[in-house]
């Protein structure tokens, strides 16, 4: 298994049939898992998920969905998805994302044709009745040691080694920066860092 999609189910009906169907449509047609975590959720997510599974039989082998006899949040569904993982690289995806359909094949044919332990992409925040905001990456080395990196996990394939040391963990109770926290640890232990930047569909590749 090349990579392992993470992602935690609640309260998202509204959301999760776009975000299936950006991770069902991916180019990367093989070697790559969904891993969904029904926190519980009070809403019909679930049957929506089902349902639009239904239309991608190919990709059914591909999903796995657990559900948590109890409520555990955000961090713990998450960990429940890792523990699950079986993927050389690991990347997460909240329920009410959706990302392009080059994304996984674009970040994992570029760690391995770089060996590279972390590969991040830019990203748009996205808001009802509002336009797209495009979250930049850094320049330089100094701006990630600023903290100028957004330090969302949906945006970073991490090797699955790193991404699943003992000492890259968020407890499950916790409720907040919970991506920050992740990714500084990750960043402690990563050895090579492949930057993606996307601008007109041209792709222009940056390294620390």
């Amino acid at each position: 298994m090349k990579v392992s999609v993470c992602i935690p189910v609640y309260g998202v009906e509204k959301y999760i049939e776009r975000c299936a169907r950006s991770l069902f449509e991916q180019t990367m047609r093989e070697d790559i898992e969904f891993i969904f975590v029904d926190d519980c959720t009070p809403d019909k997510s679930i049957d929506i998920l089902q349902k639009v599974l239904e239309e991608y039989p190919a990709r059914q082998t591909q999903v796995k969905i657990i559900r948590h006899e109890v409520n555990k949040g955000l961090t713990g569904a998450r960990n429940t998805a890792l523990r699950h993982a079986s993927g050389e690289y690991i990347i997460h995806c909240d329920s009410d994302d959706w990302v392009a359909s080059d994304m996984y094949e674009t970040l994992y044919s570029k760690a391995n044709a770089e060996n590279a332990d972390l590969v991040c992409c830019s990203f748009a925040l996205e808001y009802d009745n509002s336009q797209p905001v495009i979250i930049k990456l850094p320049d330089s080395l100094q701006d990630l040691i600023d903290c100028n990196l957004h330090w969302s996990l949906v945006t970073k394939l991490v090797r699955a080694s790193i991404a699943l040391r003992p000492d890259t963990y968020s407890p499950d109770d916790l409720c907040y920066s919970e991506d920050l926290l992740r990714s500084v640890q990750i960043f402690t232990h990563v050895g090579k860092v492949v930057f993606i930047i996307r601008r007109d569909l041209d792709e222009d590749f940056r390294r620390i």
